[in-house]
This record gives C-alpha cells, structure tokens and sequence, in this order.
C-alpha cells in the first residue's frame, strides 16, 4: 500500500521573486482592489524611490529609498506608486508569499513592531536573502517547495533581528523585551540581560512595566513556565531536564516557581 503524501497545506509557499525597474508612469498600485489570495509583499528599494501610502492612516505618505523596504499585504487600505517627487528609475527587488506556517504571523510582528517601511542594509544578511530569492526566479532555478520555507522563515527572521539590532541605541527598553522573548531558555538573570542594555535593573523594570503593563521579571518567568508547560504536554523529559531547557536555574527553582503560578506541583494530575 502507497505511502501517502505529506500534506504542504501549512507550509508556507513563495509565489513570486523578481527584480524590476519602473521608470514612467503610470506605474501606481492601490492593494485594496488587488487579489487578496496569498499577497503578503516585502519590496525593497535598489535605486531610485517611490511613493508609498501606509494602512495605518495616521502615518503620512512617504518617499521609500534606497536600502529600505515597504510591508504590504494585497487587499488592505495602502497605496504606492511613482509620485511627482519620486527618484527615477526606480528599481526594486520584491517577494511574494502566503502567511501558512506562521510566516504572516512573523510579518505582522515586524510591522506593528517597527512600521510598514523599514531600513534594509544593502549587505545585511535579509537583503542578500531577497537579492538571491530575486536572482533564482529570473534565472528559473526556483527551489523545491519545502527549501522555499526554510527561505522566507531565514529572510523573515533576519529582518527581525536586524530591526532590534537597529533599535538597541534608540529603544533600549523595546531591545530588552526582545532579548527576554527570544532568550529567555538561558539561564541568564534580570541583572546581566539590563548589562547588555546599558540600563539599571530599576529603571528598565520600571520602563518595561509602564509600556507593557507587567515587569520584566514576571515576563521572563511567564515565558519560561509556558515554555515548560509545552515539554511536559509533549515529551517524557525528565524534570531536571525541563527545567534546564526552560531557563530555571534549577529544578527547584522551576518547582516553586511552576506551583505558585498554578497551584500545583509539575506532572501533577
């Protein structure tokens, strides 16, 4: 009996990369009247600018340039186009993908982060991502559909961490909050995390509770006990194991820490 074929219906697909120039009009794109079907868009300037209109209407229209991106979705309220102060030829390198396997999830993380037109370096490692994805679909030597994913996750992911790197010097307290999302599995402490910072740990307690309504402190454990939760849900990891994979310093301090939060001791019925 034929084994059947896993199903790529929550793997995310790649449906376009090119690189195109525009130097005349009419070249003038209102996402709202596109198709909506999988047109999750990252574009990014090589030379010249162009005109873009963000979704978010309290923001102004504004020139893209060179090195920056602009994060679109067909179907939504934005607009772009060559507009009469527009830098021409405009030349851009664009991807388009759908959101399956948690890739719009990603993108709408980076936008409402960081906005809808971002600095891109011309050698950081996402447009090197996007040069190459551009590159591989005019040369028709497009990769299979899984190595694909694995792509946009890397390009996804890279824009990310190159925006908090970004934000280190302006954002410190927006840069600390990443470093707890994304590190909390170390067992590193409040106090060694706000030396990287360059913050005290009063003041960016005190910063982070008033931007996002709780401490740093109980931040870092929430993530780590929902860390734990998860391995206990899905594995037969010893505790000790768990413990350590989630961040605690020890399994008794993952202990007190798992039955104060849910009144009960960790694989208890």
């Amino acid at each position: 009996m034929p084994i059947p074929e896993p199903s790529l219906t929550h793997i995310p697909d790649i449906h376009i990369a090119l690189r195109e120039v525009y130097d005349r009009e009419p070249y003038d794109w209102d996402n709202a009247i596109r198709e909506t079907d999988g047109g999750i868009v990252i574009q990014r300037t090589l030379s010249g600018s162009v005109s873009f209109t963000p979704k978010n209407k309290n923001l102004p229209t504004t020139e893209v340039g060179k090195a920056q991106a602009m994060l679109f979705k067909h179907g939504e309220n934005s607009r772009y186009g060559l507009g009469p102060i527009s830098q021409r030829p405009y030349v851009a390198e664009f991807v388009v993908f759908d959101g399956a396997g948690g890739a719009e999830e990603l993108f709408d993380g980076i936008r409402s982060r960081h906005g809808e037109v971002l600095p891109m370096a011309d050698q950081g490692e996402a447009a090197l991502i996007l040069q190459r994805l551009a590159a591989d679909f005019h040369e028709k030597q497009v990769p299979d559909r899984l190595s694909l994913a694995g792509i946009l996750y890397r390009l996804l992911l890279a824009m990310q961490r190159e925006q908090m790197q970004e934000t280190l010097g302006n954002d410190p307290v927006a840069y600390g909050r990443h470093l707890l999302e994304t590190q909390f599995r170390s067992p590193r402490n409040l106090k060694e995390w706000c030396e990287e910072i360059g913050l005290s740990r009063e003041h960016f307690s005190r910063c982070f509770k008033d931007r996002y309504g709780q401490g740093p402190a109980e931040f870092l454990r929430h993530s780590r006990l929902k860390h734990a939760q998860t391995l206990l849900k899905t594995s037969h990891m010893p505790l000790e194991d768990i413990a350590a994979s989630s961040g605690f310093a020890s399994v008794q301090t993952f202990h007190r820490a798992y039955k104060r939060a849910f009144g009960k001791s960790a694989r208890s019925p």
